[in-house]
C-alpha cells in the first residue's frame, strides 16, 4: 500500500469514515512475521465486535483452492507454461481463479491482499466509483465514506438487497447511522 498501516487506518477511520460511525467501527490489520509470505489478518470491528474478517488460511481451510483445481480439471485447462518468452495457458488459469475468487468475495471470505487492493482503489477513486465498483470491499469503504450523503445513500437503499449478505451488514449500518429508512 506504500503507507503504514497506521496511517492508511487513520485516514479510514478518522478522515473518510462519517462523522455518525466514527469511534463505532474500526479496522484492524496485522502481518505475522515469520508466518509464511508474513501471512496476516484483518478485519472490521464495529461496537467491538468483528464483522468482516480476512484470513489467509479460511481460503483454502473453506476449499476455494480445490474449487479452482477442480474447474481446471474439469474444464480441461492445462497448468501454466513458460516458454521463455511469455506464459502458456495464462489467460485461461486465470478466468478460473478470478471465477473462484469473486465466489468467495461473494461469500466473505477474503485474503489479506483482496483488502490492501480494496484500499488502495478506495482511496484513488472517486466515490461514485468506489460505491458502484465490482469489488464488493471497495463498496464496503464506499458506503461508510463521508462523501456519500444522504441523498447518495436515498439511492442505495434499492441496492442493499442485491448486495452480499456480508456487506448487506454494512449498507444497513449506514443508513440507520444517517436516519435513512431500509
Amino acid at each position: 500500500m506504500g503507507d503504514s498501516w497506521s496511517g492508511v487506518r487513520k485516514k479510514l477511520e478518522q478522515d473518510l469514515l462519517c462523522p455518525a460511525l466514527r469511534g463505532r467501527v474500526q479496522y484492524f490489520l496485522t502481518h505475522y512475521h515469520g508466518a509464511p509470505d508474513d501471512y496476516g489478518r484483518f478485519c472490521v470491528r464495529v461496537d467491538g465486535v468483528e464483522h468482516v474478517m480476512a484470513n489467509p488460511y479460511d481460503y483454502y481451510v473453506r476449499g476455494y483452492s480445490r474449487e479452482e483445481f477442480r474447474l481446471k480439471e474439469e474444464r480441461d485447462i492445462p497448468e501454466r507454461e513458460w516458454t521463455g518468452k511469455d506464459m502458456l495457458h495464462e489467460a485461461e488459469n486465470q478466468a478460473v481463479e478470478d471465477e473462484v475468487e469473486r465466489q468467495a468475495m461473494d461469500d466473505g471470505v477474503f485474503e489479506i491482499w483482496f483488502v490492501t487492493r480494496a484500499i488502495r482503489q478506495y482511496t484513488q477513486s472517486p466515490i461514485g466509483e468506489s460505491l458502484t465498483s465490482d469489488d464488493p470491499l471497495v463498496r464496503m469503504f464506499a458506503v461508510l465514506d463521508r462523501r456519500a450523503g444522504k441523498r447518495t445513500l436515498a439511492k442505495l437503499v434499492s441496492e442493499v438487497e442485491k448486495q452480499p449478505e456480508w456487506l448487506q451488514f454494512f449498507y444497513r449500518l449506514r443508513l440507520e447511522a444517517e436516519g435513512v429508512p431500509c
